[in-house]
């Protein structure tokens, strides 16, 4: 009987740290789910979708849940540089993005030109939602200290 609860407690110790590693808003996790799949030539409507699943390979996947933005047939996002998956990022690489139930291949490089038409669409797309995060300096100290990446085909 001792041994039963032991086990019972190891389980719901494993259940509970397993929740805590699935990616929850922005807290990372190493799960991403979804079905794989070939990306498209062209996406469908993404304008109305406001998060993505992104992983970024290492010993351990880091998943961030993250906003984007299309913009000609390829997607954007922004990450703090100090955030782990930017960090294990750096210039770019492959990473997965999961847009509704598909899982998608895709090749990550850093942005260094036309950043101000990327960030534009970013607050137009985000602006309406978040007004608190975009009314205040949280927008301009996040961008700040990010960088961009533009999500390719493979």
């Amino acid at each position: 009987m001792k041994i039963w609860k032991i086990l019972v407690a190891l389980v719901a110790v494993s259940l509970i740290t397993l929740a805590v590693r699935l990616p929850i808003t922005t807290t990372p996790g190493f799960f991403i789910g979804g079905k794989s799949g070939i990306a498209p030539d062209n996406w469908f409507e993404t304008s109305l979708v406001d998060e993505i699943r992104l992983r970024v390979s290492g010993v351990v996947p880091r998943v961030v849940i993250i906003w984007f933005v299309e913009i000609d047939n390829d997607f954007y996002v922004v990450g703090e540089n100090d955030s782990g998956w930017v960090t294990r990022l750096g210039d770019g690489g492959e990473v997965h993005v999961r847009l509704g139930e598909i899982t998608y291949p895709l090749q990550a490089s850093i942005v260094n030109t036309g950043k101000p038409n990327i960030v534009q669409a970013w607050e137009e797309k985000y602006s309406a939602g978040y007004p608190e995060f975009f009314s205040t300096s949280a927008s301009n100290d996040f961008l700040d200290s990010s960088s961009i990446y533009k999500l390719s085909r493979m």
